[in-house]
């Protein structure tokens, strides 16, 4: 039975270490693509629909606008993947993020984004100031509802 346990907990932690490697692979694209001005390379980090259009409402932006933001003001998302909070038996993922000014070596603000898993990669479906609009993001997608953020 202890080794079964073992067996077990080992198994867990692999599976931990390979998400934790699978939430940080678009951050580390996106932040690259940004300070080196390659939109295309941003761009395949997002969902479509997201890149084009802002899903989480008034707190938040297009990715397209994240892309075009960050590369005029220098600075990039930086997940604090710790707190990531799994959804849906980890389809989706809430990361907090520093909005991270490299030229002053600071947060300059903070969102949550939320990733979604597509195909055996996690790419950003949205993102925004507002958590509960982030959660409620989070739910129609998992509920397979529409998209679109309710009017403000």
């Amino acid at each position: 039975m202890l080794i079964l346990i073992a067996i077990l907990g080992a198994a867990m932690t692999q599976d931990d270490e390979a998400r934790q490697k699978a939430l940080a692979a678009p951050f580390e694209a996106m932040e690259k693509a940004i300070q080196d001005k390659d939109e295309a390379g941003f761009k395949a980090r997002w969902h479509a629909v997201g890149f084009e259009k802002n899903l989480v409402g008034g707190s938040g932006l297009a990715g397209k606008e994240v892309f075009e933001q960050g590369s005029r003001k220098k600075w990039f998302l930086k997940p604090d993947l710790a707190q990531a909070k799994l959804l849906g038996e980890g389809a989706a993922v809430i990361v907090p993020c520093q909005i991270w000014a490299w030229e002053k070596a600071r947060a300059v603000d903070k969102v949550d984004l939320l990733l979604v898993k597509e195909k055996d990669a996690y790419v950003v479906l949205g993102g925004g100031e507002k958590r509960p609009q982030v959660d409620a993001l989070a739910t129609r997608w998992l509920n397979k509802e529409p998209l679109d953020p309710p009017k403000e």
